[in-house]
């Protein structure tokens, strides 16, 4: 799941992309009109919550929570015929980060800033901002991407341990999701929810580890996700 939109990566290089130019294309998310879910920051789960269904989604090893935007395959219904994002609707980082995105080197000591060399908005024709300046220094706009970029990164990077923590507490249970739609019934599968009766067993100890680490919050957030099954646009 984790490049889904991104067709063609390519390193940003002021040498070989000085010329390069990003459109500003603020309510243009074609690029998302066919992707049903996309990966979640556990600090994005407030934010989120009010308007998608999140649920983990993988095996033990790469288990990612994510904000579910479609029932189907190739579905977001939060994306219309005009590739705009559904109004007042908190768009998931994941989504704002496109185009760009960071890859690690092979022993994860080195980030290197990336894009999508196929994304519509990039040009030579001088439209929108210049990544960087004739003497190959990064614009503030660049700057701008790449701090976006890295907090992303960390807030996935935070993320982890306290999915790891439900896993060791055997907290994540695999549901069959019913969803009611007019004139139809759908079944989500391979996804997995909290346990909140497992949850609501936790020991003194363990709710305390919880809530001084930040997450109970977050446990409350997704059980709280959970209505909008069935309540998804269109």
């Amino acid at each position: 799941m984790s490049l889904l939109f991104y067709k063609s990566i390519q390193p940003l290089n002021s040498e070989k992309h000085r010329q390069l130019y990003q459109e500003l294309l603020t309510n243009d998310f074609g690029f998302a009109r066919s992707t049903p879910a996309v990966p979640l920051a556990a600090t994005e789960f407030f934010a989120a919550c009010r308007h998608y269904p999140i649920l983990f989604s993988g095996d033990d090893a790469g288990l990612l929570a994510v904000a579910i935007m479609g029932y189907s395959e190739k579905q977001n219904l939060f994306v219309n015929d005009q590739n705009q994002w559904q109004g007042n609707t908190y768009i998931p980082a994941f989504v704002r980060r496109y185009p760009f995105i960071l890859a690690q080197d092979d022993d994860a000591s080195r980030q290197t800033l990336c894009f999508d060399d196929s994304w519509k908005g990039f040009n030579q024709e001088q439209r929108g901002e210049p990544l960087f300046t004739e003497q190959g220094e990064q614009t503030e706009q660049l700057k701008k991407v790449l701090a976006f970029v890295e907090a992303l990164h960390q807030d996935m990077q935070r993320t982890q341990p306290f999915i790891n923590r439900l896993l060791e507490l055997k907290l994540l249970v695999r549901r069959d999701l019913q969803v009611r739609v007019p004139g139809n019934n759908i079944l989500l599968k391979d996804f997995r929810v909290i346990d909140e009766a497992a949850f609501m067993q936790l020991d003194d100890a363990t709710v305390l580890e919880f809530h001084h680490k930040g997450w109970l919050p977050w446990v409350y957030a997704h059980l709280l996700s959970l209505s909008n099954l069935g309540q998804l646009p269109g």
